[in-house]
């Protein structure tokens, strides 16, 4: 394939207008004769009803379109920090990423939040300003929230004259005299060749300055700024043309493919997204899953054009598309037979950047028609499949249907999802946050074959001891081989990993280092299902012995409020049993940085702005955990 590709996403806080700026790329290419709107639903990308219904993004969505010899490849990802494991896995494989930030309201939280994702993935990002022509834009207000709460390396590339007004007026920088020179001044600062050209007053050409500068873009050294009204259609051909000329696929030259989504079509035919990154993928070939002995078989590939889905005969570098499979997983990597160097080096990139944290809370499901609790379980498996931190589980306590989740907004449309999707009607408990056990000191226990009410075929002896917290789980056996074989042995320890997803009190289980250290067995009777049955009963009784502490998630934060509220903040960080680690003044404005837990802080941003009249910041992500007693000492 001789045409250039680029896959890039539009990432945003809620209602900056990302979905409206999809619209407007694909009318301006020629892919639609009408503009949808958010409001009316009736936009290409958010094609799901729940999506429609709140006006918001939850899945991300691919659509394909030519602009100047260049095919871009779209994603649509959501918008809010609830799917935001959705996002950071689409976000990972693409080229580059739009920011859009609203004039009106200005950088966010979720912003902040979305921008540092961008950062890690090193993934180079150009600012869309949208929305100038609203009453009431302060412009200059939003650059100095751009440096101030993401990068201060930025650099504007069109003009907005008439602020606030709908004929407003966009102009190249440079055709403007001063933000010429600002546009040369910044590239001599990157390259030491252009500083001594125009230090010696040699003027600068606009192509040797636009090399350097896309050079540094590439490297997250500058973040280039762009204005205009997507909803009006202003600035989008320059956003287009900014796309095709500064931004260059990633490429590997052997097979390496990963995939980021999983979905279903309308006839329930498994759909895996792809991004191909080199090489080529074709139908009645099979290909090699990295981790897997089974080989791929590609019986239906599909790939994007327009604002569809087309069945095609093979997938070639630096495409995204579909692999109709039930063999793939979130995260697969489809490789050569002999990956290469390049592969591998890209591979660890990638593992090393995407580091998605787990939900911290859970909710029940209330269902009304008790005959539906089937019927539940098997479409909680399909979403778990889709979006493999559902992770939903059965409480062995109360046999309750529990799902983790990230926030309320992704509640409410799981309850939406189950409803139109499988016609199942429940509702979702209100959250609660996830603890973790750990053991409170040594113990071990042996439970022996056909005695004290064992009538499994199997004896096992383990020891368990506490470990460092965020040591994680570890398994050691001191039986040989010799007196129990492997296949025995590896369902000894499949049988206390699965018996981790639950402690004494109901929580998962970490820190602690189990050891199978004592095993008898029937040659004749003995088999691997014995004992992998049998080893969760031994943890448990070893368990009793030690007892377990909780383990409360902490959130590490930065706050930032007007001087007048500082005293206030920092009552409530202690009330929240949270810890101030750092504090700054910063002109009228106080930053303090810190942990504090993830049970207490839920609400604070609510009370927060509230305190504040709305300028009060509140950003967080996670920390880890720390001991607590129990409970009710919280």
């Amino acid at each position: 394939m001789n045409q250039k590709m680029i896959n890039i996403g539009i990432v945003a806080h809620v209602d900056a207008g990302k979905t409206t700026i999809t619209e407007q790329f694909l009318y301006k290419s020629g892919v639609i004769r009408t503009l949808g709107r958010v409001d009316n639903g009736d936009t290409v990308t958010d094609s799901l009803s729940v999506e429609k219904a709140h006006g918001i993004t939850v899945r991300t969505s691919t659509v394909s379109f030519d602009w100047k010899s260049t095919q871009i490849n779209l994603l649509d990802t959501p918008g809010h920090m609830d799917f935001i494991a959705e996002v950071e896995r689409s976000l990972s494989v693409l080229d580059g990423a739009i920011l859009a930030i609203s004039a009106k309201e200005g950088v966010q939280i979720q912003t902040r939040i979305i921008f540092e994702a961008l950062v890690r993935l090193k993934m180079p990002t150009v600012i869309f300003i949208n929305k100038v022509d609203r009453m009431g834009v302060d412009l200059e207000a939003v650059y100095h929230d751009i440096e101030e709460m993401l990068t201060s390396e930025i650099i504007t590339l069109n003009k907005v004259d008439h602020t606030s007004q709908r004929d407003f007026n966009l102009m190249d920088c440079w055709q403007d005299s001063k933000e010429k020179i600002k546009l040369m001044e910044f590239a001599a600062l990157l390259d030491r060749e252009l500083l001594e050209k125009y230090a010696n007053g040699i003027l600068l050409t606009q192509m040797e300055v636009e090399q350097t500068l896309i050079k540094a873009f590439m490297k997250l050294k500058v973040f280039p700024i762009l204005h205009g009204s997507a909803l009006h259609g202003r600035g989008i051909i320059e956003l287009l043309d900014f796309i095709t000329k500064w931004l260059s696929p990633r490429k590997t030259e052997s097979l390496y493919g990963r995939v980021y989504k999983i979905d279903r079509d309308r006839k329930g035919q498994r759909r895996c997204h792809v991004r191909l990154y080199g090489g080529q993928i074709k139908v009645r070939e099979t290909c090699k899953i990295k981790g897997n002995e089974q080989l791929l078989k590609v019986a239906q590939l599909g790939a994007f054009n327009g604002g569809k889905l087309h069945f095609v005969d093979q997938l070639s570098a630096c495409e995204v598309g579909v692999i109709y499979s039930n063999q793939l997983k979130i995260e697969d990597c489809i490789v050569a037979d002999a990956p290469s160097q390049e592969n591998l080096l890209h591979e660890e990139l990638y593992n090393d950047k995407v580091n998605i944290a787990s939900p911290l809370l859970k909710a029940a499901m209330v269902y009304e028609d008790l005959g539906q609790r089937k019927e539940l379980l098997e479409a909680l498996s399909q979403l778990t499949d889709e979006d493999p931190f559902l992770n939903y589980s059965i409480n062995a306590k109360t046999d309750e249907i529990e799902v983790k989740i990230f926030g309320n907004v992704q509640r409410e449309i799981l309850e939406s999802i189950l409803q139109e999707r499988f016609d199942i009607k429940v509702h979702i408990s209100e959250t609660v946050t996830i603890y973790k056990e750990k053991p409170l000191s040594e113990a071990e226990h042996t439970i022996y074959m056909y005695k004290e009410g064992n009538h499994l075929a199997a004896t096992i002896g383990l020891k368990l001891e506490p470990l460092a917290i965020h040591s994680g789980f570890k398994f050691e056996t001191r039986v040989s081989f010799g007196d129990l074989k492997k296949p025995f042995q590896n369902a000894v320890e499949e049988g206390v990993r699965a018996a981790l997803s639950s402690g004494l009190e109901g929580w998962e289980l970490t820190d602690l280092k189990v050891t199978f250290f004592y095993s008898e067995f029937n040659s004749v009777d003995s088999t691997p299902s014995d004992f992998r049955k049998l080893a969760p009963e031994v943890l448990k009784c070893a368990l009793e012995k030690s007892g377990t502490m909780l383990l409360e998630p902490l959130l590490k934060f930065e706050l930032k409020v007007p001087e007048e509220n500082v005293g206030k903040a920092m009552s409530d960080i202690l009330k929240m049993r949270g810890e101030v680690l750092e504090t700054k003044c910063l002109q009228e404005v106080y930053s303090l940085k810190g942990i504090v837990p993830v049970d207490a802080s839920k609400d604070y941003l609510m009370t927060l702005l509230n305190d504040t009249s709305g300028k009060g910041i509140f950003v967080t992500s996670f920390y880890g955990y720390r001991e607590v007693e129990s409970l009710s000492t919280l």
